[in-house]
């Protein structure tokens, strides 16, 4: 089944748009779950995780940085706690912003796909089209480009201007669409919640191509509040079961902000202001 047609059919279950992250900081897991065995210790806290709050979420979004670090033991427990996700039908976006020239690709793609067998990735789109077509081989799976980004300095090029009077990102965007239509796959954006004037153009020229999917980080640590994101897409009645609103540490590493309750108790908090009214 395709991608998209997976978190049709969810949405239609569990009506939510809450994309959790999954990034493994050592220092913040609760003690609870930490044990001289790595694989293990992630494995158990994401697994609690995916089987007490799984069925809130549209998808998951494991960024491959923060299990890098711990080696073998971190690529291991990726690969099964996207098993175990997927498991539990939830699809699983691989948060890895790939990119490079096209053999490089190839081999990531084939990474992606086929080694860790995530549904969708994030990708940069810096290098142009031959540095992302290897991906978009791949016609069950999900893409996501970068293009308004929720960090501070995402200004220093996505807002500068064209000569055609386009920002860097409206560019971008441009490119995604006219990309969905010559590679036949509905192609993302990833566009920052934090930037909700950007993210409202986004959604206008998405939703005049057919409601090409968005990921929208920046919810919770990044200061951005849900249900103004939520405001935006149903002022252009936007597929809600396309859109992938991101929150990371401010859901996993609750326990630290709500003295008293147990990790999961905390979570689940945080994870109840996600939810659609």
């Amino acid at each position: 089944m395709k991608f998209l047609d997976k978190t049709k059919e969810r949405f239609g279950i569990i009506n939510s748009v809450l994309c959790m992250g999954l990034d493994p900081v050592w220092d913040n897991l609760p003690q609870e779950v930490k044990s001289d065995d790595t694989e293990k210790t992630l494995t158990s806290f994401f697994y609690s995780l995916l089987e007490n709050f799984g069925n809130k979420a549209l998808a998951v979004k494991p960024n491959i940085a923060f299990f890098e670090p711990f080696g073998t033991a971190g690529h291991t427990a990726l690969k099964k706690i996207i098993s175990y996700a997927q498991e539990k039908n939830i699809p699983v976006i691989l948060d890895a912003k790939r990119a490079d020239i096209g053999n490089t690709s190839k081999a990531y793609a084939k990474a992606v796909f086929e080694e860790l067998n995530a549904d969708a990735v994030t990708l940069a789109p810096y290098m142009g089209t031959d540095s992302l077509s290897p991906f978009f081989q791949y016609k069950d799976k999900g893409f996501f480009v970068l293009a308004r980004t929720s960090n501070p300095g995402s200004s220093d090029f996505q807002m500068l201007k064209l000569e055609n009077g386009q920002y860097v990102y409206e560019a971008v965007i441009t490119k995604l669409i006219d990309w969905s239509k010559e590679f036949d796959v509905p192609i993302g954006a990833v566009a920052g919640a934090t930037h909700i004037e950007e993210l409202d153009r986004i959604t206008s020229l998405f939703k005049n191509a057919g409601n090409l999917p968005l990921l929208i980080p920046g919810v919770g640590k990044q200061g951005a509040h849900f249900d103004d994101i939520v405001a935006v897409l149903k002022k252009y009645d936007f597929d809600l079961s396309s859109v992938f609103i991101n929150s990371s540490s401010k859901i996993l590493y609750a326990h630290k902000e709500h003295a008293g309750l147990s990790y999961l108790e905390a979570s689940e908090i945080e994870i109840n202001k996600m939810m659609l009214k």
